[in-house]
């Protein structure tokens, strides 16, 4: 279950990032734009039954589409033993909090429980190894506090993914407009 990333100043501003921190020689990948998404529960593999069970509950959702602000970088687990960096949510924050843990409520009825609480940050890169590790984190210093610009989170999205030899490939089953 994902919320699309759709504001193309924001991606062009995560692109650029991108470009910078693959210049520091590190092993990593970047999320492609088409990609980017903050994923609000995963589920692994569904049954169709399962799907539409998901589907039926996502319809019950009553949230009002909110503005959220994308601030700085982080990386997950830390700065030591980097594997994820993303960028994080400022305006919002509570909002979409509130949203997925409305979710994970709903969810809980169908026996779907997130094995960790959700926390807003929107992956743009994945880190394969230590190599270069210093000169990333270097690269990455500058973005510590970058504003990259707002969204509007409007809709939630049930999502399947095909992983392909050229990475994952996202396709939407079902799309809840908020309002």
């Amino acid at each position: 279950m994902s919320v699309d990333l759709n504001n193309e100043d924001v991606i062009k501003n995560i692109l650029n990032v991108q470009t910078v921190l693959e210049k520091s020689g590190a092993d990593l990948k970047s999320i492609e734009p088409k990609n980017l998404h903050f994923t609000l529960h995963f589920f692994g593999e569904l049954s169709v039954e399962e799907s539409v069970s998901i589907s039926d509950v996502l319809k019950d959702i009553h949230v009002s589409p909110f503005k959220i602000s994308f601030n700085g970088l982080g990386f997950f687990p830390s700065s030591n033993r980097i594997s994820v960096i993303w960028v994080g949510v400022n305006e919002g924050r509570k909002e979409f909090i509130d949203l997925a843990e409305q979710i994970e409520s709903k969810l809980e009825i169908l026996n779907f429980k997130s094995d960790k609480k959700f926390t807003p940050h929107l992956t743009i890169c994945r880190v394969r190894s230590g190599k270069n590790k210093e000169e990333l984190y270097k690269s990455a210093e500058n973005f510590f506090s970058m504003s990259f610009g707002t969204d509007t989170i409007s809709s939630i999205k049930l999502k399947v993914s095909k992983l392909t030899p050229k990475g994952p490939f996202y396709s939407d089953l079902f799309e809840q407009i908020l309002s």
